[in-house]
């Protein structure tokens, strides 16, 4: 019997047959700047903050979470997945990038004498292949809609995948660190998907609950290491069929690191918006841009998947920060009126301009069976735009921009970077952000990434203001706070 999690290792220990291609190292560097980026915009919102006071306390022995690597990597996992602006693989349903490439950094520095440049590709490379494979054979879109989080699910198998990569242990310890890790997993984050902001009754766990599932996944892999074993026939028996009551496909699986690299396959979100209404958005933007006459507009039709149109078709933006995230109403009313508040992470208020306000109530979010056909590998959106009883326009998207077939170039993910840390870090800091995201082959990469972030995260903590100015030798520096 072929061991599915044996059969995985030995992949990741052989390491990932493009890590040279060139193609696939560019865009592998596009998702770590992007990563990048939601976690700054993230680590400077309200609820990044919340956070990060989780390691604070007027006794350190009374804060939950420490400085150590182990809590980082919680911290920044969460800190990046809250943002909303990180990437996400439809086939899956998961966001990949927030696991992957902050366990990935947060690691670098530790094992910066132990580690590579090679070595922090193939990890990064390993981590979406892990989440993106495991989330397809899960079939992640439908059990998203069934109480269970794929990201939450298959973060500890990923990060133990990025970790035991960049540790370079064997195949048999790499099996043992996934084996422990898929044990740790839940899946289920329990409370409202709305629940994610902060108020007077307190904030949603769910950011928090990926971190740590993160960070479970890390020690699964350091324990690996350390000569700790696991059931290495999870994914041939009872995982995650009798614990999740989740059937799983062996058959992505089975083209673990064949193919197109997951990392290609994995959409980057030009809008802090709900994937499934980035279609929309998209196409709207498009129908603008040819001059559409917006005042005169009376009526908007978005047509979306039946399962999609529950979660994005509210106006209820007043009642927290992810409402206003997953409205699609909202959302094109910002796209008509204040576009540049489509990359606001913070979402602290709606936007209470009469304009907006109006705009919200003449989009009608309508269920098309029709449209079901194109998932999960498309989140599709057709607008009809009316003005009276006339339509005046239409359009359908498939490919959304920032999707596999529609991809993001250098210039549109740095200028999202670069509108993703505005007011938060300065431009010569952003600037060696960007130098060393696309120049992952470069051994000092990983470490100096985790040596910037560590001082932006310092930075944001002390909440000081002066301008970044980093040493050349030991990265210290402080940031304008946000």
């Amino acid at each position: 019997m072929n061991i599915l999690i044996d059969d995985i290792s030995k992949r990741i220990s052989a390491g990932a047959p493009y890590s040279r291609d060139a193609l696939a190292v560019d865009g592998l560097a596009i998702h770590v700047l992007d990563t990048v980026g939601a976690w700054i915009a993230g680590r400077a919102t309200r609820e990044g903050q919340h956070l990060s006071r989780l390691r604070k306390g007027a006794r350190e022995a009374a804060a939950p979470l420490t400085s150590s690597t182990l809590d980082t990597i919680a911290l920044r996992v969460a800190t990046a997945r809250l943002s909303e602006v990180d990437d996400v693989h439809m086939p899956s349903c998961t966001t990949p990038g927030a696991v992957v490439v902050m366990t990935a950094l947060s690691l670098a520095a530790d094992l910066e004498q132990r580690s590579d440049a090679a070595l922090l590709v193939d990890a990064l490379h390993a981590g979406y292949e892990v989440m993106t494979r495991l989330g397809e054979a899960v079939s992640g879109p439908e059990i998203l809609h069934k109480g269970i989080w794929p990201t939450y699910l298959l973060a500890p198998v990923t990060a133990a995948a990025v970790t035991a990569k960049l540790l370079n242990l064997d195949w048999e310890r790499t099996a043992h660190a996934l084996a422990i890790a898929l044990s740790t997993a839940s899946g289920r984050p329990g409370g409202s998907v709305s629940g994610g902001v902060v108020g007077s009754v307190g904030t949603s766990a769910r950011w928090l609950l990926a971190g740590l599932a993160a960070k479970a996944g890390c020690f699964a892999a350091l324990s690996a290491a350390q000569d700790f074993n696991g059931d290495r026939s999870l994914l041939n028996g009872e995982w995650p069929g009798r614990s999740h009551g989740i059937q799983l496909s062996p058959a992505p699986l089975l083209d673990f690191f064949a193919g197109r690299p997951a990392v290609l396959g994995t959409s980057i979100k030009p809008y802090c918006a709900a994937k499934h209404a980035i279609a929309a958005i998209d196409g709207f933007q498009t129908l603008l841009r040819q001059g559409i006459p917006l005042d005169a507009l009376t009526k908007v039709v978005v047509r979306v998947p039946p399962a999609h149109a529950g979660m994005i078709g509210h106006r209820d933006v007043g009642l927290s920060r992810l409402s206003r995230i997953t409205s699609c109403g909202y959302n094109l009313a910002l796209a008509a009126f204040r576009p540049d508040d489509l990359l606001d992470i913070e979402r602290a208020e709606a936007v209470t301009a009469a304009a907006v306000i109006e705009f919200v109530q003449k989009v009608e979010v309508v269920a098309d069976a029709a449209l079901a056909l194109q998932c999960p590998h498309h989140y599709p959106a057709t607008l009809d735009l009316f003005v009276n009883d006339t339509m005046i326009a239409s359009i359908a998207v498939s490919n959304a921009f920032g999707d596999p077939d529609k991809p993001f170039d250098l210039v549109s993910a740095r200028k999202k970077f670069r509108r993703l840390v505005r007011g938060i870090i300065t431009d010569s800091q952003a600037d060696r952000i960007e130098q060393c995201c696309l120049d992952l082959n470069n051994p000092t990469t990983g470490p100096e990434l985790a040596r910037m972030m560590t001082a932006i995260d310092a930075t944001l903590t002390s909440g000081t203001v002066p301008d970044m100015c980093l040493d050349e030798e030991h990265g210290a520096g402080t940031i304008p706070a946000a």
